[in-house]
């Protein structure tokens, strides 16, 4: 199941070559998850109305989040066709073409017309738009982690491969920063102006394609490649990897699913104060605060695996989340806004300790000839399809319930992926310190 076989630790690179990995990685992750976050801020926010109008809000919003999770659905096949070449011909030209794919088809979702324009077809070229993003979405974070966990030494791969994850935290944070500033705009401004950060997200992808395309090939990917040139040409990746890894293949899937809280707390909780009458603004000012406090939670955890372990920070994660998750919505309910930003924070140090080891601890699983494919299958069912449907599936438990404020069914959710993240953790070897499987 899992190879013995270990590669030399990577000698260290060059500074400047060190800063421009660093910097390809953050711009990849910060390019892919704004584009994610403002499209789910777009979705609870304004989606139902300019896109769904036949239809009553709620269902509005429903639909709305499903749009969401088809982009979260179809990263599995991204990362199976992005791991699949990444695996084969290296894991640089994968992410040119990733960056490339998500940013035309941010661009795109900013140009729609609504449906009073065109009907029917502005749905549909939604969702075809969205499913385009989740394509080169799922290809990225896999090869972006590749990329510094391979370059790095082997005692400080969750530090170095935890700067993915920041990146996902600054995408993040500028687009609740626009999206907070879009929001205390004039209601009828509003529904033309969320267009914009779509269309500036083209500026990102310039220059992250800038830094990519400087970017050498990982060490470890060329000295595998060395070794076996011609099987490499004639193999299947996919194959190899269920054929060879199906446990650890399913142990990274659970350990991913740890991801699913911030998709709870994060997207539903936004469009679930709206739901309440509070503050959106405020609460999306909140949500910021919270992104630049999970920059530093995910470097310092994923620094903190490589001397603890990645196995206990996950598991400990894993269940804090759950009573932190009724906090927040109790204070949602009661409309206490001080108690909100405290448990967002509760939140996000339960979901730092699981998720900024993640990409050292999934990379840890698989072997170099697969490592790319495995990391991004069980990175995009985990993270990104079974995380994807969070907002979806809470949305749906909320209207059975009643709608607001009857929302304390939703926390089980969580409760079910940290059950999973535990159950993988348990499972999975401890390779913090170790060579990386050849």
């Amino acid at each position: 199941m899992y190879s013995t076989n270990a590669v030399i630790d990577t000698p260290a690179v060059r500074p400047g070559t060190h800063r421009r990995l660093i910097m390809s990685t953050i711009l990849g992750t910060t390019i892919e998850f704004f584009d994610v976050y403002i499209y789910g801020l777009a979705a609870g926010l304004y989606f139902a109305h300019q896109f769904f109008p036949s239809i009553s809000p709620t269902i509005g919003v429903i639909a709305s989040f499903g749009t969401l999770a088809s982009g979260f659905l179809i990263r599995p096949l991204g990362g199976i066709i992005g791991g699949h070449f990444g695996d084969r011909y290296g894991r640089k030209k994968v992410l040119v073409a990733s960056m490339i794919t998500m940013g035309v088809a941010t661009f795109l979702v900013g140009v729609l017309p609504t449906y009073s324009v065109i009907g029917i077809w502005a749905p549909v070229l939604l969702i075809l738009a969205r499913l385009a993003q989740g394509l080169g979405a799922g290809a990225e974070w896999g090869g972006g982690v590749l990329m510094l966990v391979e370059h790095m030494s082997k005692n400080r791969r969750g530090y170095w491969g935890s700067f993915a994850n920041f990146g996902i935290w600054l995408g993040i944070a500028i687009g609740t920063l626009i999206f907070a500033a879009i929001t205390r705009l004039p209601e009828e401004t509003q529904y033309w102006i969320w267009r914009l950060p779509f269309l500036a997200s083209a500026a990102l992808v310039f220059v992250g394609l800038w830094v990519r395309l400087g970017v050498s090939e990982t060490p470890v990917f060329l000295k595998a490649e060395e070794k076996a040139a011609e099987a490499k040409r004639e193999r299947l990746p996919i194959a190899e990897l269920f054929g060879k890894h199906k446990k650890a293949t399913i142990i990274a899937i659970f350990i991913a699913t740890g991801a699913c809280s911030y998709q709870i707390y994060g997207t539903f909780a936004t469009s679930y104060s709206r739901a309440l009458h509070l503050p959106v603004s405020t609460i999306l000012l909140f949500q910021f605060v919270n992104g630049f406090v999970a920059m530093g939670l995910t470097v310092f955890f994923g620094w903190l695996s490589d001397k603890t372990g990645r196995r206990v920070l996950a598991i400990i994660g894993s269940v804090l989340v759950v009573p932190a998750m009724y906090l927040l919505f109790w204070s949602l309910n009661n409309a206490y806004l001080p108690l909100v930003l405290a448990s967002l924070i509760l939140l996000e140090i339960g979901h730092s300790m699981v998720y900024g080891p993640m990409g050292a601890f999934l990379s840890e699983l698989f072997d170099t000839r697969t490592r790319y494919t495995g990391v991004s299958i069980a990175y995009q069912i985990g993270a990104g399809a079974i995380s994807g449907l969070g907002p979806l599936i809470a949305s749906t438990i909320l209207a059975s319930a009643g709608g607001a404020p009857n929302v304390y069914a939703v926390p089980l959710i969580v409760v079910v992926t940290g059950s999973l993240t535990i159950i993988g953790a348990l499972l999975a070897p401890e390779r913090a310190g170790r060579d990386l499987p050849l």
